[in-house]
C-alpha cells in the first residue's frame, strides 16, 4: 500500500460530495438545482438525487429508443439483439484468488464481467496481473454483468437489485447492502472487514461486452448521467470510486475484439467491427469507453486494438469468439501489468 494515503479525504468526499461533483460534470444540472432550491436536487429528467445522496428514479422513465438509438455504423449490419448471445462457458474456481490482505505494496481491485471472472484457478487475468505486479488484489468481477443498470431494474437504494458495475461501486461505497451478491465470490470480499477499499491503488474496470450484447444504449443525449446507458454508468463508477479512494488510479478497459456466431455456434454472423446492435458496433462501445476515460481524466486501456486480437489472430486468443484462451489471458495480464508498473514508475520519479 502507499503509506501516506489521505484517508481523511474519504469522509469529506463520501455522501453528498459525490453528487455535487456529478452536478458540476453534467451540463444543465446546476440550472435545475437553482430552480429547485430548498427541495430535492434534480440531476436530470429521469433521476432525482435526494439531500442524502440517494438515487431515486422518477416514474415512467426509461430509454427513449427513438432519441437514443444510433444510426448504423457505415459498413455494419444491424441484427436483432436476440441473435447476440454470450457463449456459455464453465467457470473454473479454486482457492487461488486472494480474499485476504497479504501486506504487499500495491492494492489492485478488479471490476468486470466474465473476462475477469471465469478463471479463478491461477490463470485468470486478475490473478496473473496481481502476481506480476507483486500486489494485493481483489477480484470483484461477475460474469454476465453489464456496466449499466438494466432497463427493468430499480435504482433507489432501498430496493436496489442491480449487480451491474453501478451496483458494485455502490456496494464498495456502502450505499447498498451486499445481499444481491450472495451467490458471487465478490460478496466474500465486500463483507471482509480486513479489506479496506480506501487504500486501493488501482481500480481496473472492464465492462462493455455484455452492454453490447444486451443492446444497452451507448449514451443518452438528454441525460449524460443516465445509469441505464453505458457512458452514464462508466461516469458514475469513476466518480463513486474516486469518493472511496481519492488517491487511487482508475483504469477503464475497453471490451476486447470479438466474433459472433449463430445460436448453435457453427457459423459466424460477424465481428465487433461489423455487427450493429441498433445502437452501434462493439467498436463503438470501445470508443465510448475511451471518450469517458479522457473526459474523466483516468487511464484508458484499449483492449480492443492494443492486444493484437483481430480476425487473423482470433483462433489463437479467443475460445468461442468472446472469451479468452489461456494465451489470451496471459496477453491481457501482461498488458495490464505494463500499464500499472509503467504508471508507478512515472508517479514515483
Amino acid at each position: 500500500m502507499r503509506g501516506e494515503k489521505a484517508i481523511n479525504k474519504k469522509g469529506k468526499l463520501l455522501g453528498i460530495t459525490v453528487w455535487l461533483l456529478l452536478a458540476l460534470m453534467f451540463v444543465g444540472c446546476s440550472k435545475q438545482a437553482d430552480e429547485s432550491e430548498g427541495q430535492d436536487d434534480i440531476l436530470s429528467d429521469n433521476v432525482i438525487i435526494t439531500e442524502t445522496g440517494e438515487i431515486v428514479e422518477k416514474e415512467n422513465t426509461g430509454v427513449n429508443d427513438e432519441e437514443t438509438k444510433a444510426m448504423a455504423t457505415p459498413g455494419s449490419t444491424v441484427v436483432d439483439a436476440e441473435l447476440l448471445v454470450e457463449p456459455e462457458q464453465e467457470k473454473v474456481v479454486t482457492q487461488e484468488d486472494q480474499t485476504e490482505p497479504q501486506g504487499n505494496k500495491l492494492q489492485l481491485v478488479f471490476l468486470g464481467d466474465s473476462i475477469f471472472d471465469n478463471y479463478r484457478d491461477g490463470t485468470g487475468v486478475p490473478y496473473r496481473t496481481g502476481i506480476q505486479c507483486e500486489a494485493d488484489f481483489y477480484n470483484l468481477a461477475i460474469g454476465g454483468t453489464t456496466a449499466a443498470v438494466a432497463r427493468d431494474e430499480q435504482i433507489g437504494w432501498e430496493e436496489w437489485t442491480s449487480r451491474s458495475l453501478v451496483g458494485m461501486v455502490n456496494a464498495i461505497a456502502k450505499h447498498i447492502p451486499t445481499d444481491i451478491f450472495k451467490n458471487d465470490t465478490a460478496k466474500t470480499i465486500l463483507d471482509n472487514p480486513n479489506v479496506d477499499f480506501s487504500k486501493t491503488d488501482y481500480f481496473i474496470v472492464e465492462y462493455g461486452m455484455n452492454d453490447f450484447l444486451c443492446a444497452t444504449p451507448l449514451s443518452s443525449d438528454s441525460n449524460e448521467a443516465d445509469l441505464k446507458s453505458y457512458a452514464g454508468a462508466l461516469r458514475y463508477a469513476v466518480v463513486t470510486l474516486k469518493s472511496v479512494a481519492p488517491d487511487a488510479t482508475i483504469i477503464l478497459c475497453a471490451p476486447t475484439y470479438a466474433q459472433f456466431y449463430n445460436g448453435e455456434g457453427n457459423w459466424m454472423i460477424g465481428d465487433g467491427n461489423t455487427i450493429n446492435n441498433g445502437y452501434g458496433t462493439l467498436f463503438d462501445y470501445k470508443g465510448i469507453c475511451e471518450y469517458v476515460a479522457n473526459e474523466q481524466q483516468v487511464l484508458f486501456f484499449n483492449a480492443y486494438q492494443d492486444l493484437g486480437i483481430n480476425g487473423y489472430t482470433a483462433e489463437e486468443y479467443l475460445e468461442d469468439g468472446i472469451h479468452l484462451t489461456d494465451k489470451g489471458r496471459q496477453l491481457y495480464a501482461d498488458a495490464l501489468t505494463g500499464i500499472i508498473l509503467g504508471h508507478e514508475e512515472t508517479i514515483n520519479n
